[in-house]
């Protein structure tokens, strides 16, 4: 089965899960949520339609550089309480990933991956990673390659040379499984509503030898 490849490159992403009120957190790479809302902005898709053509693609993530977790405080003066009443200051903890490299993939029916495809290549909406500030530093569009998942994800992707002597013997993955104890919350079902189901996901290795960097 075919699979459609992203890059994901930026100074900043976000990617969170499971944020809750004030605390907005982000894992270390790519959600599944937000990769199929980076779709639906290609697609020019509103969020009251439905994704389950997305959703059921297999999703799978390879590292190509680690990020670097930092945190922003907002403060939001003036608040509004449930009641309507003025609130006090609220500042807020907003989880980000810096300068990390991703290449995702996603394996599927080649007619809708070739439609992704060419979305990602002239995309209706503007394109951005957890927010509207953090927009990509290179094409996020790669293609499709023939090949089912973990062999889609051993796509070379070229690196600065400089960051050779930083990288790991072997790059770190997720790959999307049909049962494992690492158990996601970030599968869209409903937007509107924010409803999101499960989906189970285990690490796998890539060797660096698979990338090329140029000097």
């Amino acid at each position: 089965m075919p699979t459609l490849l992203l890059r994901m490159r930026a100074p900043m992403m976000s990617w969170g899960d499971h944020s809750r009120f004030t605390i907005r957190d982000s894992r270390r790479e790519p959600t599944k949520s937000a990769v199929i809302g980076l779709l639906c902005a290609a697609l020019g898709r509103p969020r009251w339609e439905p994704v389950d053509d997305l959703a059921t693609l297999k999703m799978g993530v390879r590292i190509n550089q680690e990020g670097v977790v930092q945190c922003d405080y907002h403060t939001i003066m003036d608040s509004i309480k449930s009641s309507g009443s003025k609130g006090d200051t609220v500042i807020s903890q907003r989880y980000y990933v810096a300068d990390a490299d991703y290449l995702v993939g996603l394996e599927g029916d080649r007619p809708i991956l070739e439609t992704l495809d060419a979305a990602l290549q002239s995309p209706c909406w503007q394109l951005y990673f957890g927010r509207k500030s953090f927009v990509p530093s290179c094409p996020i569009h790669v293609g499709i390659v023939d090949e089912p998942l973990l062999k889609a994800l051993e796509h070379r992707i070229y690196l600065k040379s400089t960051s050779i002597r930083t990288l790991p013997s072997q790059l770190r993955g997720l790959v999307e499984v049909p049962d494992s104890l690492d158990v996601r919350q970030d599968v869209p079902i409903d937007w509107q509503k924010r409803l999101f189901g499960s989906r189970c996901v285990h690490p796998h290795s890539f060797e660096k030898n698979l990338c090329i960097f140029p000097n």
